[in-house]
Parts: C-alpha cells; structure tokens; sequence
C-alpha cells in the first residue's frame, strides 16, 4: 500500500519535456520536397535553382529517408518541361510536389495546389518533414502576414521539421519558431522593397516608350535586340506584323459597318482567326495578348472581347502610355491607318453602355444559385434584375454559340419558392427538434453557470494557496521548507491548470445568445404567407442561407431542377414552360423582307401590319433593325388629311376663346379632337375662364350659345 510520501512524490513528479535534439531529429514521418519559384521566367531561366530541387533529393536520402527517386532524372524532367509533364513525384518515404513553379509566393493555398495538399498531409499526420531550397520564403511570401502564421501554427502543432540544406528547424522549439517567423518577416519585407524597385525601373522605362512586360497587342512583335548575361532578353519597340495587321484591318473595318455592334461584327467575322506565329517568332507566344484566346487549327479565335479592346487601343496608331503617365506620341510605327482607328473609336464610345445601371435593381431571388447544366462544367445562370429574366449566355457573349437559356424570372421563381416554402412548414417532427433546441440551449447556459462558479471557488483556492508560501520561510533563521514550498506550488500549478481548462471551454462553447424560439415559431409560421412583402434582396439572403445550389437542365417545354440544401438532401422538381410561339418558328421569306423594307420608312403602324399578317409589330421592328431600316421622323398626313382654311381657322378662334367644348368644336369643324387641340395650340388661343368655370345646375359645363346673360 502506498504511503503519504510515495503518493506525494509520485505527484511531484513532471512529464518529461523532449529535447531539442529529439525535436530535430530525422528522418521523422514522411518527406516532402516543396519547390516554388516566383515567376514562369525563373522557372525557364534560373537553371541552377531548378536543379537544387533535385538535389534536395539526395539530401533526404542522406538524413534517412528510404526512396528509389533519382536526382538527375528529376533536374532533367524540371529543366526540359520545368515540371509541366509530371508535377508530382512520390516514391516510398519522399515526395516532390512542382505544382507551384512559376506562382508567386503572395498567393494563398486556395491558388497554389501544392502548398494546399502540403498542408493538408501535414494536418492528417503524413507529412513531418518539410525540404525546401532557400528557406521558409519558398512557402509564402504573403504581404498580409496571414498565410505565414497561419503556417507557423500549423507546424509548430504537429511538430513538422523544416530542413534547408543550411539545417533543421522545429517550430515545437522557441528559439526555432522565433527564428522561422522572423525569416518569414524578412521575405516579406524583401518582397516588398524589390516590387517599390521594380515600379520605380518599370515607370523610367515607360517614360521612354520601352517595353516594361504588358501584353503586346494584335497586329505587333516585339523585336529582340539583345540577349543579357543571365540569358533574358532585351526587347526593343513594338513593331507591325503584317500578317496580324491585315487581319486587325479587316476586323475595324467590319466594326463600322456593323455600326460599333461587337458581337454583330463578331458574328460577321465567323472563320476568320490570327494565324500562328513562325517558328522564328515562337518567343511571342508567351508575350502576345492573344495567348488568352481560344485556339483552332489554323489560328486564334477573335471574340468580341478582343473587338472591343481593338476598337480604343491607341497603340495600334504608335501612341505609347502606361499607368496614369504622359502619353508618347509616334512611339513605333502604327499598324493601321489612323482615320480608321479615329472612327472606331468615336463609333465605340457612342455605344459605349452608362455605367452604374445595376444599381437600380435589386438582385433577383434566385440570383448566384442557379447551375446550367447542359455544358461540360456547371455554369453560373446569370439574373437580369433590369429585365426580370434568367439569361445563360456565356458561348454567346464569346462568340462561340447561341444563348443557351433565357428565361422569364416568373417561370423559376414561382414553382421553386413552393418547393422551398413547402419543406420549411413546421410539422410535429420540426416542433420536436426546436423543442430540442430550446432544451439544449438552456442546459449549456446552465453549464456555463457552472463553470463561472467553479472558476471562483477555484481562484479563491488559488489565493490560498499562494498566501501559504510565506509560511515555508522560517522567520526567526530564513531557512526554506522545500518539501512544504513543493507541495504549495504543485498545489498551485493544479489549480491554475484547472482554471485555464474552464476557461478554454468557456471560450470553446461561447457564441451568440439564446436565440428567442418563439419568434422563431411565429418567423416560420407565418414565412409562406409574408414571404410576398419581403424584398428580393432579403429573399435572396435567406435562399442562400439554407440553399447550396440549384441544377437546372433546360428544354424546349420542360425544365427540370435540383435543388441542393445544404442541410444535405436534395429536392427534384419539373418545371414546365410556355411553348415557343409558332411565329418564331417561321423564318422571313424574301416577299416579306421585300414588302418590309418597302412600307416601313414611310407607311403607317396600321398599313405595315396589314401587309404582314404573320408578324407582330415587335417582330417587325426588330427585323427592321437587323435589316438597319429607320423611320422617316417626319410625320406624314393620311390620305384623308385636309387642310385648315382661313374660315376654319377664324371660326376655331371665336368658339374656343368664347369657351366652347371641344368635342361640340370637333364635330362643328369636322375635325377630330387631337386635331382642334394641335391647331389650338399652334395658333396660342387662349379660352375665357369664367366662361369654363361655369357650371350648370347638373353639374355639366355649357357652351357659349347654352349660356344665359
């Protein structure tokens, strides 16, 4: 049995701290070798720190690590492809993940696929050791400090060592992570100062025209005129590439007689691409602003985005300016003729849309919800608040298709709030878990009563014990009672460890207050039949709060949805739409363009209609429009049109200035009332008041003639 001072010793005794050595030892779990390099110019350019993450390898190999992966089999695979082939690399105990060459060190895990999976592995205990070229810079370099003690957490938590081929490092140790952290602090401010340079050379070089790494426009290259040292190249001003500038021509041109329509010209311009640049010009494939176009076999596809950007470049005319600086006339030869471009540009700007439109609608319903799913990936189905409709339009907006959907608002919003509304009703199942709710709630403010009274009692024990120290000092000789000054503060430490574990609960439980379970009852008894008055932005709030997503698949007479909730199940509804009217299923016969293009400049609304029974004013107006048929803004007489004589206007002036009715002048003069009202106007009569105020006894007004003396 044991003993009051065995009991009392085995308490004293603390866990074993590990050391430093042990910290850092390796190999330790498995292996990761991280390369990142800042730009895709280091990663074709910088040779020899693309091999020094090859060699990383053998420096794993060297601390313990087991793999088969050869070093130069890597530093050939990164210096042909820099990675591009095989950008991960695992065999046994050692991983090398490239994912990220060529990524700046400023962006988060979200952009990076390999500093994510890195972490991830650590966070799932896989990875425990962390190789990396020149230190903690290679992981981040974020200006925000965010990612970086994000990081420092991570590994100090799972004790991950970080190895260079300069030594290991363990956050799990002080000196270490104080060391990491200011190394991270370094990079940062190392980042910065280099970008303030690089503006400061970027802007002096700009004042003079030069080349500072803006994408080159269609229709230019770029000549090299030297190669530097470290194998970059020195490029000079922009010069035309004919077979480009031909091309650009013929698009502006087109521009105009589309009328300044990008998608008109666009639609125009079908088949026509910029061919590929030769192998001697393969170094502009990378510099060229038509990298981001889509690619056929025989070119670059023009969208109406690059329309667009053509029809104001000032560069195509050899005017230079970057930023906000001066703009430098007659910088490089031009590549069109400047009375073309001028025209484009007024042209553009006249049909340029006002900004800050969206502002007057709120967002629709179902808006940032909505999936198209009738294309390879999901697409988001776009809310036109302005028009009430849901529109899918990104092939055509490229250039590339017809709109896929576009669909009245009515059609979505109705049968999916009842899908919605209908699943939200409280049933006697949903009273039994806000009843749960209602119970958990209250019992965790009882806990947290609980815990706040332990607290106390536990500080004042705290005190108590703290105050007992002075009685280990004999007063009379000094001497120190160790065994009694032991057991206080083992006492103390005890107590302190139990205040601190409440208190992380306390703070671990803490979050908003007891919600008031009544109103939410009355908020969702009463959500289907106020869910009218609420605005669309609220009900666009709330449909995100409960709903992930909404699939819709789109045909001609069906629509079928699946609504996603994020509470985990999911809801199908059919939908059915409207058909398509037939008249749209008719295509314009040559008699009608014929007959169109002849009435509509001169002919009445009624006259146009009569001759195209098939077709609905709207219809014929927009067919006009394509056809760019206008209105003669002269209004023409009709056939039964009959001049006003000097005796229809004399008498006109007498009965209207001595208060007669128009009706009664109107039938008088044979005349429509429109018609006595214009001619009034046009010769400024002006009618006796007294006369129209006065009223007969039935309320009627009277004429001049009806009137007594």
């Amino acid at each position: 049995m044991l003993t009051v001072d065995e009991l009392l010793k085995m308490k004293r005794k603390k866990p074993v701290k590990q050391d430093d050595n042990e910290l850092r030892s390796l190999p330790y779990k498995q292996a990761c070798i991280y390369g990142r390099v800042s730009s895709p110019n280091q990663v074709r350019d910088s040779h020899e720190s693309i091999r020094e993450i090859g060699r990383l390898v053998d420096l794993a190999k060297q601390d313990g690590f087991n793999t088969n992966l050869q070093t130069d089999e890597i530093e050939k695979e990164l210096l042909e492809h820099g990675g591009a082939r095989t950008s991960v690399w695992k065999n046994a105990d050692v991983g090398v993940d490239v994912r990220d060459l060529g990524l700046s060190g400023q962006l988060s895990a979200e952009k990076r696929l390999g500093l994510a999976e890195l972490q991830r592995n650590i966070e799932k205990g896989i990875v425990g050791t962390v190789y990396l070229t020149e230190g903690v810079s290679r992981l981040s370099r974020d200006k925000d400090y965010i990612v970086p003690f994000e990081l420092l957490k991570l590994l100090r938590k799972y004790k991950c060592r970080i190895r260079t081929p300069e030594g290991v490092w363990n956050p799990a140790i002080d000196k270490d992570r104080a060391y990491i952290k200011d190394e991270f602090e370094n990079a940062i401010d190392e980042s910065g100062m280099m970008n303030r340079r690089l503006l400061r050379r970027k802007a002096q070089k700009a004042k003079r025209g030069e080349f500072v790494g803006e994408p080159i426009i269609p229709g230019f290259i770029l000549p090299i005129v030297t190669r530097k040292t470290n194998g970059q190249y020195e490029y000079g001003k922009m010069e035309p590439y004919p077979p480009h500038a031909e091309v650009v021509i013929i698009i502006l041109e087109e521009f105009i007689r589309q009328r300044g329509i990008c998608f008109r010209t666009n639609k125009a311009l079908k088949g026509l691409t910029f061919p590929f640049f030769p192998p001697e010009l393969s170094y502009m494939e990378r510099l060229t602003s038509l990298r981001t176009c889509p690619k056929l076999e025989n070119g670059y596809v023009i969208t109406p985005a690059l329309i667009r950007g053509l029809t104001t470049n000032m560069k195509l005319i050899g005017i230079s300016q970057w930023g906000d600086g001066e703009p430098i006339l007659n910088n490089h030869p031009p590549a069109v003729p400047e009375a073309l471009l001028l025209e484009c540009c007024q042209m553009a700007m006249e049909h340029t849309k006002p900004k800050g439109r969206a502002v007057n609608f709120e967002p629709m319903e179902w808006s940032g919800l909505l999936k198209c799913m009738k294309h390879p990936e999901p697409r988001l189905i776009s809310g036109h608040g302005s028009q009430g409709r849901y529109v899918c339009s990104r092939d055509y907006s490229a250039g590339d298709g017809p709109v896929c959907l576009d669909i009245s608002k009515r059609y979505l919003d109705e049968p999916l709030e009842d899908a919605v509304l209908g699943q939200l009703l409280i049933s006697a199942q949903g009273e039994k878990i806000l009843m749960r709710m209602e119970t958990e709630a209250k019992e965790g403010r009882l806990k947290d009563n609980k815990s706040k009274h332990e607290i106390t009692r536990l500080e004042q024990d705290l005190a108590k014990w703290q105050s007992l120290l002075a009685s280990c000092v004999d007063e009379t000789t000094g001497a120190v009672n160790k065994e009694k000054e032991t057991l206080y503060w083992d006492k103390i430490h005890n107590v302190q460890k139990q205040i601190d574990g409440l208190i992380s609960r306390q703070a671990i439980s803490t979050g908003p207050g007891i919600p008031d379970f009544q109103m939410v009852r009355e908020f969702m008894a009463g959500l289907q039949d106020n869910w009218p008055s609420y605005s669309s932005t609220l009900r666009n709030r709330f449909l995100k709060c409960l709903i992930e997503r909404v699939e819709v698949v789109s045909g001609n007479q069906e629509i079928e949805a699946t609504i996603f909730w994020k509470a985990g199940f999911q809801q199908k509804i059919a939908i059915q739409r409207r058909g398509i009217r037939k008249v749209h299923d008719k295509p314009w016969s040559e008699t009608e363009i014929h007959t169109l293009k002849k009435l509509y400049p001169s002919s009445s609304i009624d006259e146009v209609i009569a001759k195209l029974p098939r077709r609905s004013w709207h219809g014929i107006v927009n067919k006009a429009q394509r056809l760019h048929l206008q209105r003669d803004k002269q209004r023409r007489p009709s056939p039964t049109y009959r001049l006003w004589s000097v005796e229809d206007d004399a008498k006109l002036k007498l009965e209207y200035e001595n208060g007669m009715s128009v009706p009664v002048l109107a039938s008088n003069l044979g005349r429509s009332i429109y018609a006595i009202q214009v001619r009034a106007a046009k010769m400024n009569l002006e009618r006796d008041k007294s006369l129209i105020m006065l009223k007969r006894k039935d309320n009627k007004p009277i004429s001049f003639q009806e009137s007594s003396p």
